[in-house]
């Protein structure tokens, strides 16, 4: 027996470590910590699936520094955000490995006892490749107190910020100003790799500090390029494939402060061909009588001074006299400059050869000359909107115009008088007019070839009200629309609102609402639709998903003998089918998509938004959403984000202008979210309604939006229709595992459908950041986008 036991021990196995470990550390504030790996494999990072109550309601990977890991190479922390509502009502915090029966040691009861630790200021830092670190620090025990943030690499401080801005993360708390951004300085993007540290004011580090850095301007496609293509030019091109591919799935981005710098790498137009001038060109020098400034601008020609074939100088109260001179000497486009302003070197012959494809007019982007020359304050803008244009001009700094679109344009405006003098206004908006009576093609280059002088206004938002430019753009809005008016937008008096006519008798609105339970938002939506919204005519839809709470049951029932119309659908959740079933069944020439977690708080809201829905060209409106505490949830779709789609705004408060003023002036987007969409019901029905195979749930939206745009009609986005949206709210914290893999199919099918990768969206600029981390119109794309022309 002995010899038995002998035999056995000689041959046992050593113990086998388990395949995964982990523990949860701790809650700071409403921030779940914890560390999690991959025994097997310790270089991977596994995904961590939080529940609060057996409820799965986050995700998170497990790569960030956290030094209580006891193996690897301590990345393998988490840091994840709860919902503080989730909190108030929870007993029992647990997580697991996502996809893996092994769950992480600490699970919390909850509420859990106060810590008298200074490391419970709750916090989270993100990075995303760039020279941008963004996130948030709330101390809960100073809740107005904003944290200051520091960025060491060793015992040198890289950057520092006030946690002061809003951010998307603290959007359901009662304040959330506690965000941060800090532009690293552009130093570090030399390819090698650097350490950073974040640590709060009281030297704690923050959620995911530190962070690794290895940041090259151009991008691994452009190391690529410096390689010698004759050793292996196959592989190069592979290399460069994949990894232009990486750039779209994992793009980077640098903050506006590194412009300058940014500029010299991807805006200098002497590494490109240049191209020969064509045609005649003529020069509308915009002057005042400042010899000076005129010289100024007339020097930036440089060697291509000989190509001007000929300059006019006009005062911008009336150009016609010059118009013509520059007309009758054949000139056959013509560049407008204000005095003071500069072509950048070798700009006019690629300005120039924007018209040699026939089209009508084109634009380039512009900047501002700092104080010493630098540059500064970009616009990089969307191609030509007309919507956006009446708000605010940002497309004629930096245009040309080819003769025959001018000539339409005089002609346009001699109906208000044969000798009505011309001033600027009256000219931009006279293009305007030719461009979309004969819908003329307007081609944008999406480089900076025209420098403002240093003393022209930052954004439009900031130049003086024009009452010139007020009646300029209401004659043109009322010969588009006869009876259309225009006001100042009331806290940017510099913009303008252009207000569409409705006829006498309002079209009949079919709003779908989908719901299942929720009777607090479903009962603020509904009565906020029938008491608050200021529309005689509507026909109010309630979808009902299988509904059990006794509560709203017993309100859909009360809404049925009020006249609502509330149709049963007891079938699995498919936001696509639930829309297109109800609007199959809508009575309205227009329907709307409204999810029942809105709220109204504008009695106008409607009549805004069908007042836009009727206008020719238009195929879909969207609304401007606020979360609850009056941050922007939804000012619009940007495509290609992450090389998916995201939302526009979500770092601004209502109030805020937003770049280049958008957040405050109604234009174009490529796409609009259906939580408040409104079309013609004809229109919805010839496109086959909401896609109900691919995307029963997430991207129907937006795939609609892109199939209403395929078909020739634009999207438009109102800054004036404005509603709260508390997202997502009316779907709850249950996310199971089969939901995450049809989000997945969806995400993919996206992808493939509309192809991301091989576009950028016309209406944000190639050169913004396209990363979640700094968000639309965050920063400066590392390395930019397509930047040829385009229309």
């Amino acid at each position: 027996m002995t010899e038995h036991l002998l035999d056995q021990l000689q041959t046992a196995q050593p113990v086998a470590l388990p395949a995964f470990s982990g523990a949860i550390l701790g809650l700071q504030g409403d921030v779940l910590h914890g560390w999690a790996m991959d025994n097997t494999q310790p270089e991977n990072r596994p995904v961590i699936e939080v529940f609060i109550d057996g409820a799965s309601v986050a995700l998170a990977r497990a790569d960030q520094y956290e030094p209580n890991a006891p193996m690897g190479d301590q990345y393998h922390g988490f840091a994840v955000q709860l919902r503080q509502r989730w909190l108030d009502e929870a007993c029992l915090i647990t997580a697991r490995i996502a996809n893996q029966s092994f769950e992480l040691d600490g699970q919390l009861s909850l509420p859990a006892a106060p810590s008298d630790d200074s490391a419970s200021i709750a916090s989270q830092v993100w990075h995303t490749g760039g020279l941008r670190v963004g996130g948030w620090c709330w101390d809960p025990k100073a809740p107005d107190r904003h944290v200051e943030v520091t960025v060491r690499e060793g015992d040198q401080v890289v950057g520092r910020a006030v946690c002061n801005e809003h951010n998307q993360a603290l959007a359901y708390r009662a304040t959330s100003d506690h965000g941060f951004a800090i532009d690293l300085p552009w130093e570090l993007a030399d390819g090698k790799v650097h350490v950073l540290e974040i640590v709060n004011d009281l030297g704690q580090p923050l959620a995911g500090s530190p962070i690794r850095l290895c940041c090259w301007p151009e991008g691994v496609e452009g190391l690529l390029q410096k390689l010698d293509p004759a050793h292996d030019a196959a592989t190069v091109a592979l290399l460069t494939e994949v990894a232009k591919d990486q750039t779209m799935r994992l793009p980077k981005s640098a903050g506006w402060h590194h412009y300058p710098q940014w500029f010299e790498v991807f805006q200098r137009l002497d590494t490109l061909p240049l191209p020969p001038l064509q045609g005649k060109l003529g020069v509308l020098l915009l002057s005042d009588g400042d010899s000076g400034l005129e010289q100024i601008s007339l020097n930036s020609l440089g060697a291509c001074n000989a190509g001007a074939h000929a300059v006019a100088i006009a005062p911008p109260s009336n150009l016609l006299p010059a118009l013509t001179q520059l007309l009758e000497g054949d000139c056959d486009r013509i560049l407008p400059m204000v005095a003071g302003d500069r072509l950048a070197p070798l700009a006019l012959a690629h300005l120039s050869a924007l018209l040699d494809d026939g089209s009508a007019w084109a634009f380039a982007d512009c900047d501002r000359d700092g104080p010493q020359g630098e540059r500064s304050l970009p616009w990089l803008k969307p191609v030509w909107d007309i919507d956006l244009f009446i708000g605010a001009d940002i497309f004629t700094p930096g245009a040309i115009f080819g003769a025959s679109i001018v000539k339409q344009a005089l002609a346009l405006l001699t109906t208000r008088g044969v000798n009505t003098p011309v001033n600027w206004y009256d000219f931009t908006v006279g293009i305007a007019l030719a461009t979309e009576n004969s819908d003329a093609s307007v081609t944008h280059l999406p480089r900076v070839l025209y420098h403002r002088a240093p003393h022209t206004p930052a954004s439009p938002e900031q130049q003086q009200p024009s009452p010139q430019r007020l009646q300029a753009v209401e004659w043109l809005c009322q010969q588009l629309a006869p009876g259309a008016t225009v006001s100042q937008v009331a806290e940017y008096p510099a913009l303008l609102r252009a207000h569409w006519p409705l006829p006498e008798r309002l079209p009949q609105v079919s709003l779908i609402v989908p719901t299942r339970d929720q009777f607090k938002l479903l009962h603020a939506c509904i009565e906020g639709l029938l008491n608050d919204t200021d529309y005689p005519n509507l026909d109010i839809i309630v979808v009902d998903n299988q509904s059990s709470d006794p509560q709203t049951l017993t309100y859909l029932a009360d809404l049925t003998k009020r006249g609502i119309t509330v149709l049963p659908h007891p079938h699995p959740f498919n936001y696509s089918t639930i829309n297109n079933r109800a609007a199959s069944l809508a009575t309205g020439e227009l329907i709307g998509l409204v999810n029942n977690d809105i709220e109204i708080i504008e009695a106008d809201w409607l009549k805004e938004m069908v007042a836009q829905a009727l206008r020719t060209g238009v195929g879909a409106v969207g609304a401007k959403l606020l979360w609850p505490n009056r941050m922007v949830q939804h000012g619009g779709v940007i495509t290609g984000i992450n090389g998916l789609a995201a939302h526009v705004g979500n770092n601004l408060n209502e109030h805020d202008a937003g770049y280049l003023a958008t957040n405050q002036l109604t234009h174009c987007q490529s796409a609009v979210t259906a939580a408040c969409l409104l079309m013609r019901k004809a229109r919805f029905e010839e496109l086959g309604g909401l896609n109900e195979i691919d995307f029963p749930v997430a991207f129907n939206d937006v795939d609609l939006c892109l199939r209403i745009r395929c078909s020739g009609l634009h999207l438009v986005w109102t800054a004036f229709a404005k509603l709260i949206h508390a997202e997502s709210a009316s779907r709850g914290k249950d996310i199971s595992a089969e939901k995450r893999a049809r989000a997945d199919r969806e995400q993919h099918r996206f992808i493939g459908k509309w192809s991301i990768a091989e576009q950028t969206d016309p209406y944000y600029h190639p050169a913004l950041s396209h990363d979640y981390l700094s968000g639309t119109y965050g920063g400066l794309a590392l390395p930019p986008y397509n930047i040829t022309s385009r229309s």
